[in-house]
């Protein structure tokens, strides 16, 4: 069991300080929920693993089950969102993560970019082995970024996908190769939300976007407690420029109703595409001294 917590401690480490410079795109993903939604909000119903915010479906294997429960989300938007394990022996595992691009220690141009430093790392790991170079692979008509490698009696390989900005990763570690390409097979059955009602409800992704000329009016919050490390928060705003959902990713309860008290006064001007307003999600920061 040790050797297995090994990976989740590996990707935690590699994966959480990953992401990439991030314009503008848009991200198909479940209409309606998604928006009220916020990436640790994930369930499992009828031996399915969902999460609204990121809009992914994924029916576990057969006598797979939930294993422990991650950390909450770091200052840095790390967010181990499951963990899955046999029923039976523990003698393989899959961890579901996600980074946020917004919050991440360091900026990649791409997906290719942030797998072949993620390879780097590995390799530099004493008794680790790449087995499979990055490459991309097609998942529910999705390309995502593969990477294999083993160590210390453990087979891994790593899936990495961009959904809306994040980066999020399906870390699979088995005792043997064969029960790791089965594992790895699970995935085919993988899906992501889909379709034009879902891609007309996708706020449009853009970093630093509460700065500047895009800021009509703000106002502070008020200071609650202190805290060494800048508060992370995530925020949707409407087609008329008024903020309709907050998300302090890591802070305490007073803190973020100061936040999201502060922060639904605020007018942004509307952020137009083709002579059409449309919805925005960025990121910001606080720090309350």
């Amino acid at each position: 069991m040790r050797r297995l917590l090994l990976l989740c401690v590996l990707s935690c480490f590699v994966v959480g300080g990953l992401a990439w410079r991030y314009g503008a795109d848009i991200v198909s993903f479940g209409a309606g929920t998604s928006q009220r939604a916020n990436p640790e909000d994930t369930k499992i119903r009828n031996g399915v693993f969902t999460s609204p915010y990121f809009g992914l479906f994924y029916p576990l294997p057969q006598g797979w089950t939930e294993g422990l429960a991650g950390p909450d989300p770091s200052y840095s938007g790390y967010y181990v969102l499951r963990t899955f394990v046999p029923a039976g022996k523990l003698s393989a595992r899959m961890l579901i993560a996600a980074q946020d691009m917004f919050f991440a220690a360091k900026s990649y141009d791409d997906l290719a970019a942030a797998a072949n430093d993620i390879r780097q790392a590995m390799s530099e790991i004493e008794g680790m082995t790449i087995e499979r170079e990055p490459s991309a692979v097609k998942i529910a008509d999705r390309l995502l970024q593969r990477l294999d490698f083993s160590g210390v009696g453990l087979h891994r390989a790593m899936f990495v996908a961009e959904v809306r900005c994040h980066m999020v990763t399906f870390n699979l570690t088995a005792r043997d190769p064969e029960q790791l390409a089965s594992l790895a097979q699970s995935l085919d059955k993988l899906s992501f939300a889909s379709g034009r009602d879902a891609a007309a409800s996708t706020p449009v992704c853009i970093k630093d976007y509460a700065t500047g000329d895009n800021l009509v009016e703000r106002v502070e919050p008020e200071s609650v407690g202190s805290t060494a490390t800048p508060i992370p928060v995530r925020i949707i705003i409407g087609t008329e420029g008024t903020v309709k959902h907050v998300h302090a990713i890591r802070a305490t309860a007073m803190q973020r109703r100061s936040i999201d008290e502060a922060l639904r006064q605020w007018k942004f001007r509307p952020h137009e595409i083709d002579g059409r307003a449309v919805e925005v999600e960025t990121g910001l920061e606080f720090r309350f001294k």
